[in-house]
């Protein structure tokens, strides 16, 4: 699927979770990003963005208004992305594995309010660590070692980063990152971010209105 510019694969919940099962068997780290309405319309103004995220192995949309601007019109497909499916399926795969988690946030508050969400709801997932990276290449070093070191043995890295630090921050990192999975979800999926009252729903709401209007600017475009 193309939305503004941005190639997303075109998965089930389903088909994105055997996926996954897949990357998890393997040595190499596979990396993941579920785009929200805000992290697409930054694309048109920044071309790393766009380049970042083509990088990554596996980029699917977060919010049904993606699907529906991808002429995406499947009732099931735009519940599954409304409701998060996808990513409900893949905590209760590593809560059922016991899998470990080593979290990224942008202030060691969120790292906080993010660690006791999962301690609340995927009680067999295990937190083997944390660091707040800063908007800056300062702290690379010492959140790789943090992640590869002997007693973490990560089986995901979580990152919940404004864009598009999170983008470019697991670019200068891939390399040398010692974990199966890397999981960008960013600040529009944050779970504590979604228990918030009506400014966020409000802003959700507005970027939505500002997506489809750039949609049909596209559209226009193409006929002309």
């Amino acid at each position: 699927m193309n939305v503004l510019d941005v190639q997303l694969d075109d998965y089930t919940a389903k088909e994105a979770m055997k996926t996954v099962t897949e990357y998890m068997k393997t040595e190499a780290v596979n990396t993941i990003e579920i785009v929200t309405v805000d992290i697409l319309m930054r694309v048109a103004e920044d071309v790393a963005l766009k380049e970042n995220l083509e990088q990554l192995d596996m980029v699917l949309a977060g919010d049904e208004a993606i699907l529906e601007a991808a002429g995406v019109t499947e009732r099931r497909r735009l519940q599954e992305a409304e409701g998060q499916v996808f990513l409900r399926m893949l905590m209760r795969f590593f809560h059922k594995n016991h899998s470990k988690i080593f979290l990224l946030a942008d202030r060691e508050e969120e790292l906080l309010q993010i660690e006791n969400y999962l301690k609340e709801t995927c009680g067999g997932v295990q937190v083997v660590g944390s660091a707040v990276v800063p908007d800056d290449e300062s702290a690379d070093d010492m959140i790789m070692n943090r992640i590869n070191g002997a007693e973490t043995e990560a089986d995901c890295v979580l990152a919940i980063l404004s864009s598009p630090k999170q983008e470019a921050f697991i670019k200068r990192c891939k390399a040398v990152l010692n974990a199966k999975i890397w999981l960008g979800i960013g600040k529009g999926l944050d779970p504590v971010r979604k228990r918030a009252g009506w400014k966020e729903r409000m802003a959700d709401f507005i970027e939505k209105k500002i997506l489809k209007r750039e949609i049909e600017k596209e559209k226009k475009k193409k006929d002309i």
